[in-house]
């Protein structure tokens, strides 16, 4: 079978989806305030010393608290958790300049005060690296180091391509 050549952005973007990552919500706190949205663009980029990749929009909540605190924590999502939908819709379908996100949602916090979900399959706990910044114009990416990670025994992260898939399984 060969492949079609494309180079409008309706179809690269569709070949685009067949990139496999996991779908994370990333929280951060600033000023005693808590925020979070759902994500897909995130990497482990080294081991020793543990560090992740995370891509933010540049117009999000998110990343202005991010950029005041230099800290944020990602919360794993497990494909199996019941409550995977109504947290892909509370972190990744509203602002949260509009709304409370955490609002009724059962969450931990970190020893730095950051909120994650206690269901997630692991959570990380990361330091952004203030020298390592790459601005992409609508989005940032940070260098971070992972402080502290948890994980829990059981559940297996979700892909971005099978919460792709179920959304075309749904009609949407």
């Amino acid at each position: 079978m060969a492949f079609t050549v494309v180079t409008d952005t309706l179809r690269l973007n569709e070949a685009l989806y067949r990139v496999t990552h996991g779908l994370y919500v990333v929280t951060t706190r600033a000023n005693e305030r808590i925020n979070g949205q759902l994500v897909d663009a995130l990497m482990q980029i080294t081991n020793a010393p543990p560090r992740v990749v995370l891509g933010i929009g540049k117009q999000s909540l998110t990343y202005e608290m991010i950029c005041e605190s230099g800290q944020f924590a990602v919360s794993v999502l497990d494909r199996e958790d019941p409550a995977r939908g109504d947290l892909i819709r509370r972190f990744g379908f509203q602002s949260g300049r509009k709304a409370d996100k955490f609002e009724g949602l059962v969450y931990e916090q970190t020893e730095d005060g950051l909120p994650f979900l206690p269901d997630a399959v692991a959570v990380y706990e990361c330091s952004v690296i203030p020298e390592m910044p790459r601005d992409l114009g609508t989005h940032m990416l940070w260098v971070a180091s992972v402080d502290r990670a948890g994980t829990r025994d059981s559940g297996t992260p979700l892909t971005y391509a099978e919460y792709r898939d179920r959304l075309r399984q749904k009609g949407a």
